[in-house]
């Protein structure tokens, strides 16, 4: 089985964010994701769930950045890194999840999920850090 997710992050004053998101149980916090779908590419996929499940418009601008997690019995998570562009007011599943913006260091005291810790973990490493933000200044 394949999953597909996003990391939504900004940079505030060279500080990195990123948006989380409630299961849909409200139980846990996660990254955005979903499953592939015939008329998307990857990519596409990462960016959709994002706008539905957290009410984010942003952009993949660099697909050899995304982070492949291997997850028992032969499952698989895709996470690309996704830039924040805007914010929505209303999303499609906003009656169903709360979000928040937050520090790197909040997001590892908040999310459980091992796959989605492994993928702030490295989206958040001093060198992704600095590639990421080079990307978005070249972009």
């Amino acid at each position: 089985m394949l999953e597909i997710g996003s990391f939504p992050f900004l940079f505030k004053k060279g500080k990195m964010y990123i948006m989380i998101i409630t299961s849909t149980s409200g139980k846990s916090w996660i990254l955005p994701k979903g499953h592939p779908e015939d008329n998307l590419n990857n990519a596409q996929v990462a960016e959709l769930e994002t706008y539905e499940e957290a009410g984010i418009k942003g952009v993949i601008f660099d697909r050899k950045f995304r982070k492949e997690l291997k997850r028992k019995e032969d499952s698989t998570i895709i996470i690309y890194p996704l830039l924040i562009k805007k914010i929505l007011d209303k999303w499609p599943e906003d009656s169903k999840r709360k979000r928040r913006l937050v520090t790197i260091k909040e997001a590892l005291s908040l999310v459980t999920n091992k796959e989605h810790i492994g993928a702030i973990r490295y989206f958040s490493t001093t060198g992704m850090t600095s590639k990421l933000n080079k990307a978005i200044t070249n972009f």
